[in-house]
């Protein structure tokens, strides 16, 4: 049954989407696999098995989690959905990110602008609320296989995800979970290089990802830009 995601992906035309796709090796617009960039001192088949999990999802940052539509819900309503709510939104511009540790994984995170995204985080995951079928018990556990405080546990009762309005942190995931020691200090510091970019990344639209099947590659299904 498939599964929705709302996302920020970036431009198809910037540096960051096509280095972010480097990056993880797999373009998930074009569905394309794509050749990493090499890592000294690291096999490519290694770097691949690190980045196994975020390049499944894509190069992204969640806005509303992965869901699968509520009873009497239909893909096409989602897209008007959010074809009217994109249409009312303005863009966030300027993001500066860098390469961050949340905890045990590498990612891209903004330094500005915060105030702005979370609201815009927010928005997505209580607009769009109305499409999402209640959690399954396997979709609880699987939720609760890592430790929740109480409030991400009332979070992941509430919307789904335990991460969302004070515990929302935007990110754009990187790598697997890395062991601390010398090969995730190289990867840390070619990921820094890697995106080195002398652009800004802006905030111009959602992205509607996919998963048409359990454990299934996600797919960049479609794209509503702002004010549009």
């Amino acid at each position: 049954m498939t599964r929705y995601a709302l996302y920020f992906a970036p431009d198809r035309d910037s540096a960051w989407w096509h280095a972010g796709n480097q990056w993880l090796g797999r373009d998930a617009e074009a569905a394309e696999p794509l050749p990493q960039p090499a890592i000294e001192g690291i096999q490519p088949d290694l770097q691949h098995k690190l980045t196994h999990d975020a390049r499944r999802y894509g190069f992204h940052a969640t806005l509303k989690a992965p869901f699968r539509l509520a009873p009497g819900c239909t893909e096409a309503a989602l897209h008007l959905a959010l074809q009217d709510f994109c249409r009312q939104q303005t863009p966030v511009r300027g993001l500066a990110p860098g390469v961050q540790w949340m905890g045990n994984f590498l990612a891209l995170r903004p330094t500005e602008n915060q105030a702005a995204i979370n609201a815009l985080a927010f928005a997505c995951v209580e607009h769009f609320d109305q499409f999402r079928a209640p959690m399954s018990e396997a979709d609880l556990a699987r939720r609760q296989q890592h430790p929740l405080s109480p409030r991400q546990q009332a979070l992941l009762m509430q919307w789904g995800y335990p991460y969302t309005q004070e515990e929302f942190r935007f990110h754009m995931t990187l790598t697997d979970r890395l062991e601390p020691g010398a090969l995730a200090d190289s990867i840390h510091t070619a990921a820094q290089k890697h995106f080195d970019l002398d652009a800004p990344l802006d905030i111009t639209g959602l992205a509607l990802f996919t998963e048409d099947q359990q454990g299934a590659d996600f797919q960049l299904a479609a794209r509503f830009p702002f004010g549009q």
